[in-house]
């Protein structure tokens, strides 16, 4: 799909373009009750935290793509799940980090680098270490890509639902795209 392109959404425009983003959320990972589920329990929570950033793909004035994340902190579920998971002297490593919350792509624009130019196009200028959670599969092609992109395992933790295990992966600061050494 040509043409796609990337750009930051104000505060305002996510709060606005809401139902528009749940769709895209929805069609992508289908993993939540409800819209106001969602929107209060996710994106607003996340839309008020310190140095929050959505970075959206386009194919016209239509999203096709999402991606947002904001700085972590204490007492936050992922930063206190990661923290448990890999043990304090770990996390004093990688925390404080910016967190990613959701990267996804419908179908139709997967596989032609929209994936990879949204992620980078989040993390611009962030020199700060970051740090996901993801599937814990080697196969997987979000995996890939941060792998591909200089990330690191750095352990596991459950999902929230408790469903399956979660890796939890990590850029160190100022560790932009590096070339894979295996």
């Amino acid at each position: 799909m040509n043409g796609v392109e990337f750009r930051y959404l104000t505060d305002g425009e996510v709060r606005q373009r809401a139902p528009e983003i749940w769709q895209v959320y929805d069609a992508i990972f289908g993993d939540q009750s409800s819209y106001d589920d969602w929107l209060d329990g996710m994106l607003l929570r996340h839309a008020a935290r310190d140095h929050f950033r959505f970075s959206a793909a386009l194919d016209g004035d239509a999203i096709v793509g999402i991606s947002w994340g904001y700085l972590g902190a204490p007492g936050q579920y992922y930063t206190e799940s990661v923290r448990a998971a890999i043990g304090d002297a770990a996390a004093d490593l990688w925390q404080p980090a910016f967190e990613i919350v959701e990267l996804g792509l419908l179908p139709a624009y997967r596989g032609s680098g929209n994936g990879r130019t949204l992620l980078r196009h989040l993390l611009d200028g962030i020199d700060e270490r970051v740090m996901l959670s993801t599937w814990d599969d080697d196969t997987d092609p979000a995996v890939r890509l941060y792998l591909s992109e200089g990330w690191h395992r750095i352990g596991t933790h459950p999902k929230a639902d408790g469903s399956r295990p979660m890796q939890i992966m990590g850029r160190p600061r100022g560790g932009g795209p590096q070339l894979r050494k295996d």
